[in-house]
């Protein structure tokens, strides 16, 4: 059984095309010790997408107040960020199974290498098989957190607070 396998095993998913799965745990540093490997970045820009979708639609199927839309795009925000993705890439290992290049061993990797290695994995499982397993993976083992973070509503964040700021200004 190949390293590949093994992490398919451990996150209970099965690729079709393992590829996506070798990919989604490339980090860009890589390109500086091998040109021709591929790294997570356009699975991170996919996996962004179907995230901003299944959360979203999370908070519109759960919203029993019926809050605003702008309520709902700061719960989004709140859900969809590098914080909690890296905090979602530690609880499945994903820290264990990221690949760096030499000279990024030597920093090592951070939270938000973390959040886009685990954004690339949506972006793989969704290309390689559809939605609905992309919303088993997130619910079989984030559902606790995602509900706690909705449950909080709206909590501005600082960038959202300085945009407000300039916006007044």
């Amino acid at each position: 059984m190949n390293e590949y396998n093994k992490i398919e095993k451990k996150l209970n998913l099965s690729f079709k095309n393992l590829k996506l799965l070798e990919s989604a745990l490339n980090h860009s540093s890589l390109k500086n010790d091998n040109a021709l490997i591929q790294s997570n970045e356009i699975l991170e820009f996919i996996g962004d997408s179907v995230m901003y979708f299944i959360i979203s639609e999370y908070i519109y199927i759960n919203d029993k107040e019926q809050i605003t839309s702008g309520d709902m795009s700061i719960i989004r925000s709140n859900i969809i960020s590098n914080e909690t993705f890296g905090m979602f890439a530690k609880k499945i290992h994903l820290d264990k199974h990221i690949k760096i290049s030499k000279g990024q061993n030597k920093i090592g990797i951070s939270d938000l290498m973390l959040s886009n290695c685990f954004e690339a994995l949506i972006g793989a499982i969704y290309i390689d098989s559809n939605l609905e397993n992309v919303k088993k993976f997130i619910f079989d083992n984030f559902k606790i957190e995602i509900h706690d973070l909705f449950s909080k509503r709206p909590i501005k964040n600082e960038k959202m607070l300085a945009n407000e700021s300039r916006q007044k200004n």
